[in-house]
């Protein structure tokens, strides 16, 4: 495994090289974008299975995992859009002129957006409980800038946060996302690009329901149905009024993340959609 590092105005990216198929036709690889806070090694339940069958790309947005950042307090989910657009650039250098795109979370957030603008480079994209379809209130616009977005009230929150929305912490994978996201607190880089994140999601632009429909690449949208951050009743639900025609949409006996708590289920999801 290697990792390619991007230059970008938000800091030095790693890109993971996580492999190619042992065997068989060259397949198109597979981007994987991670939620907020974590990193690339988020998706470790699943990496080798879908490493076995095609190439694997997985970035670690600024300031986390491998990555640097400069300015953490001005991260938002556009620079991480435009990040992940050079990634497909880098990619594209590497003799893969299209890649699946998997986002979880603010992930699910940016991969739609580089289907919105990179649609002959993105032949799929799978969001797993993707942000962007909360009702802004009163209430959740308080909540992301007044709670999470501060880091005196979220460097307290992130951990017992994180183990909500993992669930039961079925695997290691779970368990070491866990210990990454109970860190964040005593991190004053990583816990500021947390709150800078948070604070953007309460703005007006952030919302995806006006753009999913337009979509041209196929999409997969799984939602664990146990999800306390993202629940499926609501932002589910809206999420799934909001898809294109073709698009095939599942929920997942899982909380936020079903690729770290049901790997097995997520695979045997999403491996016949980037086959199909």
């Amino acid at each position: 495994m290697g990792h390619i590092v991007l230059a970008t105005p938000l800091g030095d990216v790693a890109l993971h090289r996580l492999g190619t198929p042992a065997t068989g036709a060259p397949r198109t690889p597979v981007l994987l974008l991670h939620a907020n806070p974590g990193d690339s090694r988020d998706y470790g339940a699943v990496a080798a299975g879908l490493a076995a069958e095609r190439e694997v790309f997985a970035l670690d947005w600024p300031g986390y995992g491998r990555s640097t950042v400069t300015a953490p307090h001005s991260v938002t989910p556009e620079g991480l859009a435009d990040v992940a657009e050079r990634a497909l650039d880098a990619i594209a250098r590497e003799g893969a002129p299209r890649v699946h795109v998997v986002g979880s979370s603010v992930g699910g957030w940016v991969a739609v957006r580089l289907a919105e603008r990179r649609p002959a480079q993105v032949a799929g994209i799978v969001l797993v409980d993707p942000a962007g379809f909360t009702r802004l209130t009163p209430l959740t616009r308080w909540f992301c800038r007044a709670v999470m977005g501060r880091p005196s009230r979220a460097g307290r929150l992130v951990a017992p946060l994180a183990r909500a929305y993992l669930g039961r912490l079925r695997t290691s994978s779970a368990r070491a996302t866990y210990e990454r996201a109970r860190g964040v607190g005593a991190d004053a880089g990583r816990l500021a690009v947390h709150c800078a994140l948070w604070r953007a999601f309460a703005a007006p632009g952030f919302g995806l329901t006006g753009v999913l429909p337009g979509i041209v690449p196929p999409v997969l949208l799984l939602w664990g149905r146990r999800d306390p951050l993202l629940p499926a009743l609501t932002d589910g639900r809206r999420a799934r009024r909001s898809l294109p025609p073709g698009a095939t949409y599942a929920t997942l006996p899982a909380a936020h993340e079903a690729y770290n708590e049901r790997p097995d289920l997520f695979l045997a999801r999403v491996r016949p959609f980037l086959t199909g």
